[in-house]
């Protein structure tokens, strides 16, 4: 008996000489870090109010006040509850109440349903996407199309940008559907009206710019995007090559519309199939925002025009641009390399028409800081410094073109959240699109 009091004593001792920072009421569980909190469970606890919930994962807790009490969860954001309610939630990214309980998900009272974690991001991403309609905004639904030519089966149009999507030829199995509108969605993250930082007027501008609008730059001509299986080698003929694009009938036609790169499902360009979210995530913004800077940005906001002259052979006076000077300014600061474009001459047409695509690709993603999280080891050095990959470094190594990206680009182009985009691509092809037509 007197063991027994010995031991609890022992515990009681513990656990008082090792409260929890976090909730100062809860059990030390005998190991360091962990405790366990009688109405949120179990956790291990950091120093900078981050925990690791055994259920909910990482959370960060800004206050210690159980009776308003808000959580920070890195994919479903701000989260209100208290000690007596729970787990009754309040999720503030879509002003509603869910129950939560680990293995079914999270309870909708209206619907009466169970709701995974992934479901209840893409529900919450879907909310930042309605908040704002007009005419303008559209998602179409992806539907046969036999007048894109023999390599194209399928298509569809969201906010103003065609999407091409290849069927099985050549060799080759078709794009899955899932895969295709993977990529409207995440044209719809992009476009979306309601992001931080967005002027709608000149959004809309963007939309009408993509759609060959009457009255804009390249009217008459819409611009599109193509997603295909692989790489062009996977396809027999390859589809890239001039021997190719005669093979596949109606190809040629498809010079009405303004293309730039491919956007690969499973790409295989490297010789190895990649099956990394990450790396689908960088493969498909890096080649929307190839399509969308150059046919889309320039004309959108006011002074864009002028500003984002990238092609020589349209553009009197580019290299008094300010594109033309935010570049100049980020090669001679050795942030940007021109070490595999043409002649590395910035002044040579070619290269600066190559050189200004990726430099705009590259810019956006050191302002958004999406290199550190999508890049393979988060660096793109040296073609792109790592003194860059954040807004800050931009602003202090490139200011001409932390400027131009806010006068131009941060007006018409949304920044994703990296959870939704890591929700809809997943390891191993995994993940849902939540793409929703109209």
């Amino acid at each position: 008996m007197k063991c027994l009091k010995l031991f609890f004593l022992l515990f009681a001792c513990s656990a008082k000489g090792n409260p929890s920072a976090t909730l100062p009421d809860s059990s030390y569980l005998e190991s360091p870090g962990w405790y366990n909190s009688t109405w949120l469970g179990t956790y291990y606890e950091q120093s900078n109010s981050w925990i690791f919930h055994t259920k909910l994962e990482w959370l960060y807790l800004p206050s210690s006040d159980t009776q308003s009490f808000w959580i920070y969860h890195p994919t479903l954001e701000w989260l209100w509850t208290t000690s007596s309610i729970y787990p009754w939630v309040y999720i503030n990214e879509i002003t509603e109440w869910r129950y939560y309980f680990a293995q079914l998900g999270f309870y909708e009272a209206e619907s009466q349903q169970w709701y995974s974690q992934s479901e209840l991001i893409n529900q919450i991403s879907q909310s930042r996407l309605t908040s704002y309609t007009s005419d303008y905004y559209s998602s179409g639904a992806l539907a046969a199309n036999t007048s894109i030519s023999s390599w194209f089966d399928r298509s569809l149009e969201i906010n103003g940008l065609k999407l091409f999507v290849a069927g099985a030829v050549s060799g080759q199995t078709a794009v899955p559907e899932e895969w295709a509108k993977k990529v409207a969605q995440t044209v719809k993250l992009l476009t979306n009206p309601n992001g931080e930082g967005i002027d709608i007027s000149s959004q809309e501008q963007l939309i009408q710019v993509l759609q060959g609008a009457t009255g804009t730059w390249h009217a008459g001509y819409p611009a599109a995007q193509r997603l295909a299986y692989g790489g062009g080698s996977d396809y027999s003929p390859n589809p890239l090559t001039d021997e190719g694009i005669e093979a596949y009938e109606g190809f040629q036609n498809l010079d009405k519309y303004l293309m730039n790169d491919m956007v690969w499902y499973r790409n295989s360009s490297d010789g190895e199939v990649n099956n990394v979210g990450n790396y689908d995530i960088a493969e498909v913004l890096e080649h929307l925002m190839h399509t969308i800077h150059l046919y889309g940005v320039p004309g959108a906001a006011p002074g864009s025009q002028d500003a984002l002259k990238w092609d020589p052979e349209f553009n009197i006076g580019w290299q008094t641009s300010e594109l033309y000077l935010a570049i100049k300014e980020a090669v001679n600061n050795g942030i940007f390399s021109l070490q595999d474009y043409g002649d590395e001459n910035i002044d040579t047409p070619d290269t600066y028409r190559v050189a200004s695509k990726e430099y705009l690709y590259l810019l956006n993603f050191g302002m958004w800081e999406f290199g550190q999280e999508f890049w393979e080891n988060g660096t793109l050095a040296p073609e792109w410094s790592d003194r860059a990959r954040t807004s800050a470094g931009v602003e202090q190594n490139n200011p001409l073109g932390y400027a131009l990206f806010n006068k131009y680009i941060e007006p018409v182009l949304s920044r994703p959240n990296p959870s939704d985009l890591r929700t809809i691509y997943q390891d191993d092809d995994g993940g849902i699109s939540g793409y929703q037509s109209d």
